[in-house]
């Protein structure tokens, strides 16, 4: 199976920080390690979600809003974010793989901003949103 990679900008309120990124297809919303969003400054929303990582694992985060989250060169701002400490063993596989330890993409952002994962080619690509009536 194809990794797919992005480009992600995450601007705080107080830093900002880029590298290329995990689009997670099976992810619906886009994670950012605690670490991370604490340094670049978020606002915490006072809602918690859970969620079932694909090996079972049940991890729980706080939702945020940063300044303006920009994927290959989209910008979303104003984006909710799940907020939770990436675990270690994440990180190290996100690290073999040249990938970012920041974030993982999710499937929310990437609809939000007209962009689809290309698991062929390894990127993102532009689309039309769509809706069925």
């Amino acid at each position: 199976m194809t990794i797919v990679r992005a480009r992600l900008k995450l601007q705080g309120s107080t830093e900002r920080m880029e590298d290329t990124a995990l689009v997670d297809t099976g992810a619906s919303v886009t994670i950012v390690d605690k670490d991370v969003a604490d340094k670049i400054g978020v606002t915490y929303v006072k809602r918690t979600l859970a969620l079932t990582t694909a090996s079972g694992h049940k991890m729980e985060g706080e939702l945020a809003v940063i300044n303006r989250l920009i994927v290959e060169e989209e910008e979303l701002p104003y984006a909710h974010l799940l907020v939770l400490k990436i675990p270690d063993e994440v990180k190290k596989m996100l690290r073999s793989k040249q990938l970012s330890e920041l974030a993982i993409v999710g499937l929310t952002t990437l609809e939000l901003l007209n962009l689809m994962p290309d698991t062929v080619t390894g990127r993102l690509k532009k689309t039309d949103s769509f809706m069925l009536i």
